[in-house]
């Protein structure tokens, strides 16, 4: 009935507003802009993100797993249960965070990936990372359809990942944004010399003037409450998901009830 992968809602007025919309292929935008955008979006009562201020730089990228490959070369760990493409990619180690070497680097999803929710061990994780001096790249995929607060002022958070893939559900339109205070990274490359898809984001800077970062959350949360007592799921603070011994994603029940 549910399914194990985290499936995006194809909500009838955002899926109305993106079929309308006239794809510009001479549009260019700056990516200065589309970012001070992105950050002008990401405000609202629902998921708060104190601390983003911190960072110095925000590149545009083909959504947050494109941004990963800012910090792949380091030696990179992930925790169990994490987004599979880390281990799929051969390019993170799947770890208990105790086993974590020094001076390593660890990505975590923010709310984690296997439950929409704060991660159990999240703030034993930051005090492990800080007496080992690991490097902290935090993946807020799911932030755009969660309840939370991300603190990003700690010092070990080194980058912080946003995409549109779960609000909008335009994951086949990569399109995200990457925040740090690390320059002449492959991705600040690309934003330099405009190397991005500029019709992506022309439809992802009107898409953000129409929708509010929270607009999914706000929509679904009551019928993901019913639709978690209907069925003895207890609701994650992710509203694409309902968990029992594991993470159900209640995505199709959700539009059924649009």
């Amino acid at each position: 009935m549910f399914s194990s992968k985290a499936l995006e809602i194809n909500d009838y007025e955002v899926k109305q507003f993106i079929q309308k919309f006239k794809f510009n292929c001479n549009s260019v935008h700056s990516p200065v802009n589309f970012v001070n955008k992105h950050k002008q979006w990401l405000s609202n009562n629902t998921f708060y993100t104190p601390g983003l201020e911190k960072f110095k730089h925000g590149y545009v990228v083909a959504g947050c797993t494109e941004s990963f490959h800012e910090v792949y070369k380091e030696h990179c760990y992930v925790l169990k249960d994490e987004y599979t493409y880390h281990r799929d990619s051969s390019m993170a180690v799947v770890c208990d965070i105790d086993s974590i070497p020094l001076h390593s680097r660890l990505l975590i999803s923010f709310p984690f990936a296997a439950t929409g929710n704060l991660h159990n061990d999240w703030h034993y994780i930051l005090k492990v990372c800080e007496e080992k001096s690991i490097r902290i790249f935090v993946d807020a995929c799911l932030a755009g359809v969660s309840l939370g607060k991300l603190d990003l002022s700690h010092p070990c958070i080194t980058h912080v990942a946003f995409s549109f893939s779960k609000a909008f559900g335009t994951g086949h339109m990569r399109t995200g944004v990457v925040y740090t205070n690390t320059k002449n990274t492959p991705a600040s490359v690309r934003n330099t010399h405009l190397y991005l898809n500029h019709m992506h984001m022309d439809l992802h800077m009107k898409l953000m003037t129409e929708f509010d970062s929270d607009y999914i959350f706000k929509k679904y949360r009551m019928s993901q409450i019913k639709i978690c007592e209907k069925h003895s799921l207890t609701q994650s603070d992710c509203v694409l998901f309902g968990l029992d011994n594991g993470r159900k994603c209640i995505t199709r029940e959700l539009e059924s009830l649009q």
